[in-house]
């Protein structure tokens, strides 16, 4: 039976794999499950979790937040929903 510590590693590439489609850049932070997302405007997201698959999104407020932004916002939660959907179906396959 797969673990969340099997299925964090699995979702990261998954959504590493997404963001690059976005030009986005994924950077893993210090403290355990906390990710930062730059985009190619420079607006700058805060991904965490408490209980994965819970993913949190928080965009940080670097500069004035555009429509660009919104977008970008939007494609980037699709892609954390996309991405635990996947390995959800995974999951449920094997078992």
């Amino acid at each position: 039976m797969e673990t969340t510590e099997n299925l964090i590693p699995e979702f990261e590439k998954l959504f590493r794999q997404k963001l690059q489609l976005n030009n986005c850049k994924l950077r893993k932070k210090r403290q355990e499950n906390n990710y930062e997302i730059t985009t190619p405007a420079k607006d700058i997201f805060l991904m965490y979790w408490c209980e994965f698959p819970e993913i949190n999104l928080v965009y940080q407020a670097v500069g004035i937040r555009t429509q660009q932004t919104v977008v970008y916002e939007r494609a980037i939660r699709s892609h954390i929903n996309s991405c635990v959907s996947s390995i959800q179906e995974s999951v449920m396959s094997v078992k």
